[in-house]
């Protein structure tokens, strides 16, 4: 691992304190990985200021030299935000970690390992899992059917491949990650890896980017049957048990019914 390749996480974050949980979450995921060379790049913008101070505090307490805050002035896109956290990378690698979702202790190993050695520009997770927070239920998504093939905002890629986010027009401030992927695809330059939803749990809380609808949407076109969950039980079990969820109850749902309850209801 000592030259293995650097790799960058870049977090884009709008500083409110609704979200400051989960930003905190997000970051220890980061500092949990077992890929050793690493660093994680947050960029803030608007937001709150005392929201963005919190987060610099935070930052500041866990003493560590690979973590580190830019905050660009002006109301700037999505895509803006998401060039300038490329431009800050030091890493030969940059992976996308956004601040409200949750990630398995082997993400980065695991999509690096599947990068390096093939003639990719980048890689991308075929299935993650989705979460209802509110509702204690899981989904396992399967995007290898859709057009990008993958779920866009897992991307891990070379640094020095022609990634340009949108600053302008209608993928400037959503799914600027979407376009990136599908220009990918078009040239060839994007590899999947399969049958490992555990790595990325996306998290649909309610105050996300994307608005309810799309969040509904998601399990009613890409989760799969209770059927093939249940068969894939042993395997989904093992591999989310890093994670802390609630206190339950948590259920693994199928696209059309509860599959499997990952965790029971504690008695009050």
């Amino acid at each position: 691992m000592k030259d293995a390749p650097v790799i960058s996480c870049l977090m884009v974050a709008l500083p409110a304190a609704s979200r400051l949980e989960r930003l905190k979450r997000s970051v220890a995921d980061y500092a949990r990985q077992t890929w050793a060379n690493r660093e994680l790049v947050i960029v803030l913008n608007g937001g709150e200021p005392a929201c963005a101070a919190a987060i610099r505090a935070h930052v500041a307490t866990l003493r560590r030299d690979d973590i580190r805050v830019v905050e660009p002035a002006g109301d700037l896109p999505l895509g803006a935000l998401r060039n300038i956290s490329r431009a800050e990378a030091a890493g030969d690698l940059i992976c996308q970690w956004d601040d409200d979702d949750l990630y398995h202790p082997e993400r980065l190993a695991r999509q690096a390992q599947a990068l390096l050695g093939v003639a990719a520009e980048a890689v991308c997770l075929e299935q993650v899992m989705q979460f209802f927070p509110a509702e204690g239920a899981l989904y396992c998504d399967n995007f290898r059917g859709g057009r990008e093939g993958c779920f866009p905002g897992s991307i891990l890629a070379w640094r020095a491949a022609p990634i340009t986010y949108p600053e302008a027009g209608e993928f400037a401030r959503l799914g600027e990650d979407t376009a990136i992927v599908l220009e990918m695809r078009e040239r060839g330059g994007l590899k999947t890896l399969g049958d490992q939803p555990h790595l990325y749990v996306y998290v649909s809380h309610g105050a996300n980017s994307w608005d309810e609808a799309h969040h509904r949407a998601v399990p009613h076109w890409h989760a799969q049957s209770a059927a093939l969950v249940r068969r894939r039980e042993a395997q989904l079990r093992e591999g989310l048990a890093p994670f802390a969820f609630g206190p339950g109850p948590i259920t693994v749902h199928g696209r059309n019914e509860p599959a499997f309850t990952l965790v029971e209801a504690t008695g009050a």
